[in-house]
């Protein structure tokens, strides 16, 4: 199990064959999904290390194997941006945080790749529902794994720290999988599955928590 950003040196690398074909934007689009379900930050730092651990050929220093290219992924972060590539949006000292397309397109991906492996056990189940076709029905989403993925959040963490003077947008954005530009309409929509899912588990504290989520991004749901 991923519990601290040491623990991502224990991860098996992938064959090459499986990934050398991806370019290297996508392939860190991987990353950053594993590093934001594992509920770990997304820093430069984290996606460096997860992207070499994880596919060494393609961020490794040249000539030097065994350490991470910061420059590859630095370079792969800048391309992932809406004006380039639309894959996600990253803010200074606050991580990188994927978009809509973003998340389709690490799913699809990691469809193709199978689970990352800590000491041979697969850490996160790869289904159908990974595939990101286009006409695919959506999988059924279970209220424990949305209440699980809420208090796994870097907001929810914020909240619990008695530090929610200095959320942001960009928090909620990671937390509900959207991007900036998508409608008030969907925003509103996924926080509300998560409501519906704190509801039907009883879950006091997490309808607390969501309460103070639209009373804190009203405006911003609303436009």
């Amino acid at each position: 199990m991923i519990k601290t950003s040491d623990d991502l040196l224990k991860l098996t690398p992938y064959p090459k064959e499986l990934y050398e074909s991806f370019a290297l934007a996508n392939l860190t689009a991987c990353s950053v999904f594993l590093l934001q379900e594992w509920g770990l930050l997304t820093s430069l730092e984290n996606i460096c290390i997860l992207n070499h651990h994880l596919f060494p050929t393609k961020f490794s220093m040249v000539g030097w194997q065994q350490f991470p290219d910061a420059n590859r992924t630095n370079r792969s972060i800048l391309q992932m941006r809406p004006k380039y590539r639309n894959l996600a949006t990253s803010v200074t000292e606050k991580g990188v945080f994927l978009n809509e397309r973003g998340i389709k397109e690490a799913k699809a991906i990691l469809s193709k790749l199978g689970s990352p492996k800590f000491g041979g056990v697969d850490l996160i189940k790869i289904d159908p529902a990974f595939k990101a076709e286009r006409g695919e029905r959506p999988r059924t989403i279970h209220a424990e794994d949305l209440i699980l993925k809420l208090k796994k959040s870097k907001l929810f963490k914020m909240y619990s720290d008695s530090k929610w003077s200095e959320i942001e947008a960009i928090d909620l954005i990671g937390l509900l999988g959207v991007y900036d530009h998508t409608p008030s309409k969907e925003k509103k929509r996924r926080l509300r599955d998560f409501k519906n899912a704190a509801e039907e588990l009883k879950d006091a504290e997490a309808l607390e928590f969501i309460k103070a989520l639209e009373d804190s991004f009203s405006v911003y749901l609303s436009r």
